[in-house]
């Protein structure tokens, strides 16, 4: 950072060039011994432990001086590597972006470095940070840190190169990353262009056309999207092989319109690394639904299962065992993150239903020999009696669907937020179940399962009944408009007792408790799907104690309700609590996957320098800082993706 010598000086030893050559001969040997120091080369070198502290803080005063990120004076290379340094040897980036508070809080809260050389806008920073914001925890984990695989990182490097260039020199943006996970993105900001991801797709004639996606977000999430593949267990990898080897024209692929001479299916056939970046970063992360619609066309249009299979295997990688995430664009840049219900047909096996909120339940048979999807069945949810509607999740699971949903989102949340945080999976150690008249009778159900009666709940986490008219209490008209009430302890309500199943039922709305019939037992997932379906939840808040009279609550508070006629007082009761609000319940989740991980990922175009093989990460552990940063919301903006020519 020092200012150029005089033209009558020599330069400082060792250089016998200018202060910029300088700049980028340190920038070369930090970024050496950077990736060295990673591979464990210096861990028993006691000088080199000694010098690490105060290299550090050389580093964080030059980085808090102002040292420049001008391209074509090599300091931007320079500060890049010396951030690096201070990644590493803090394990957070209070120092090494002590400068920089937006790319300061995307590596505190995902270990992301953004790399850059300070080139993109806020924007486009809020973009990045979102997406990361909606990305399901596993993938952020396994996927783009590699944490429990052999490339485990300390953090991974987001690299733009090009904003490192000084005229047709772009030696510097080779020597700012050295991790062992990291990706290239291009030199643009958020809004700069557009692309349409489901270019050559052919779809019902209720479908309209999707928006195109924005260019930067569409190539930011296809090269976030290569690190999945890291994720995939053995039974994944092999399925994709063997669905790619069926494929033969481009339409049986999913992104059938590929901007590459030789087509779609010679394209992924001859780079089978690129399906998973492709058909999940381009399509299934910008809009889920219109993915879908793409796969049932392709099955009601001409019996083509090849495009459907895709999409369950996208579930399939994108999903955990109990529930995968659907994205839906909400507006240039951004999508919403909708989680949906999933059943397995064994544990880590291929999907067999989905159930989504909004749309109702997908269900897929396989044949027992080959494992290939031979069928797929659509059961419209409440609203719909057409199969063949499209599907439109529901964006905000704090609104009650239309009947007639819209097919295009609004740009934003149109609704306050829920008292509560939205709780996407089953609790790793499992809910309360309660009894429906004793809010002290209480047991932890680890199973989701397991068959109980349920309740739902509104945002204030009052019980509530359905409704078919506006007028509360007429059950006279099945038509719109809907309305729900809380239940306030009285036994004055005639609308629908929603929470359970029984072999005799009212037609409208489905599953509500009919006048006669033999009760059956939901699951969790059912229960919750229920609620949901009405734009409630499960109820998810601990009643309230008296304190004059332990243990006693009155009528009608949630989760057990009691005396609201719904004939649930014998009955336990399915909650979303989870079992550790209450201190008798303990339990201690497992810390690893049992299923062993993918090793290796081939590199995508532009793919980021070598890294080493073994790192030696300084990093906290990821639970601790995504409890701490992770934002939860009922919907949760995550950063659009479309491609160039991925």
């Amino acid at each position: 950072c020092a200012p150029a010598p005089a033209a009558t000086e020599t330069p400082p030893a060792p250089f016998a060039g200018s202060v910029e050559e300088a700049r980028f001969e340190w920038s070369l040997a930090l970024h050496a011994v950077l990736k060295e120091w990673q591979d464990g080369l210096y861990d028993d070198d006691v000088a080199f432990q000694a010098a690490l502290g105060p290299a550090a803080d050389t580093a964080a005063a030059a980085i808090l001086d102002g040292c420049g990120e001008a391209p074509c004076g090599y300091g931007a290379a320079l500060v890049s590597n010396a951030r690096s340094l201070l990644l590493l040897y803090d394990g957070d980036a209070d120092r090494a972006l002590a400068d920089d508070p937006a790319r300061r809080v995307i590596f505190q809260n995902y270990s992301v470095f953004v790399a850059d050389a300070g080139f993109f806008d806020a924007a486009t920073l809020a973009a990045i940070d979102a997406y990361y914001a909606g990305l399901p925890p596993r993938l952020l984990s396994t996927g783009t840190l590699g944490v429990g695989t052999p490339d485990e990182t300390a953090f991974c490097t987001m690299t733009c190169k090009n904003a490192f260039k000084c005229g047709d020199d772009a030696a510097p943006g080779t020597i700012v990353s050295f991790t062992k996970i990291g990706f290239n993105v291009f030199a643009e900001q958020l809004g700069d262009r557009s692309e349409n991801a489901f270019r050559s797709n052919t779809f019902g004639a209720a479908w309209p056309a999707t928006p195109d996606a924005d260019g930067f977000m569409s190539v930011f999430r296809h090269e976030n999207a290569h690190q999945f593949d890291r994720t995939m267990n053995t039974r994944q990898q092999d399925l994709r092989t063997n669905i790619a080897a069926r494929c033969t024209i481009d339409q049986n692929w999913l992104r059938a319109g590929l901007f590459v001479a030789q087509g779609s299916n010679a394209y992924f056939q001859g780079a089978p690394q690129e399906i998973v970046a492709s058909q999940v970063g381009n399509q299934y992360s910008y809009s889920t639904s219109t993915q879908l619609e793409v796969a049932r066309y392709r099955v009601d249009a001409v019996g083509d299962l090849l495009a459907m299979e895709w999409f369950v295997f996208n579930v399939d990688v994108v999903g955990d065992e109990t529930s995968a995430t659907f994205f839906e664009r909400l507006g240039p840049g951004y999508t919403a993150a909708i989680p949906v219900g999933l059943d397995r047909a064994y544990a880590g096996g291929p999907a067999t239903q989905l159930r989504v909120p909004g749309c109702g339940y997908f269900d897929f048979a396989y044949d027992v020999s080959t494992g290939h999807l031979t069928s797929y069945a659509y059961t419209p949810g409440f609203g719909e009696t057409d199969p063949a509607t499209p599907c439109v999740p529901n964006l905000l699971g704090t609104l009650f669907p239309t009947r007639e949903p819209t097919l295009k989102p609004t740009p934003a949340p149109s609704v306050p937020p829920t008292a509560a945080p939205w709780r996407s999976g089953f609790p790793p150690c499992g809910v309360i179940v309660m009894k429906g008249n004793d809010q002290n009778t209480v047991e932890c159900e680890t199973t989701p399962t397991e068959g109980y009666a349920f309740t739902c709940c509104d945002d204030s986490n009052a019980c509530t009944r359905f409704h078919p008219v506006g007028t509360v209490g007429d059950e006279t008209d099945t038509g719109p408009p809907y309305a729900f009430r809380a239940v306030t302890g009285a036994n004055n309500m005639n609308g629908y007792c929603l929470g359970g199943k029984t072999d005799l039922e009212k037609p409208d709305p489905p599953n509500s408790f009919p006048v006669a019939g033999r009760w059956i037992a939901s699951t969790y997932w059912e229960a919750k799907l229920k609620c949901e379906e009405y734009g409630l939840r499960l109820c998810d808040q601990k009643p309230p104690q008296d304190p004059d009279n332990p243990g006693v609550t009155s009528a009608g508070v949630a989760p057990h309700c009691k005396s609201t006629k719904c004939n649930k007082d014998d009955k336990m009761i399915w909650t979303d609590i989870p079992c550790e609000e209450y201190g008798q319940f303990t339990c201690a989740p497992t810390v690893a996957p049992t299923e062993a991980q993918t090793t290796t990922t081939v590199a995508p175009t532009d793919a980021p320098t070598d890294a080493p093989a073994v790192p030696r990460p300084r990093r906290r552990p990821l639970d601790a800082r995504w409890e701490k940063h992770r934002p939860l919301c009922r919907v949760q903006i995550t950063a659009l993706r479309a491609t160039k020519a991925h």
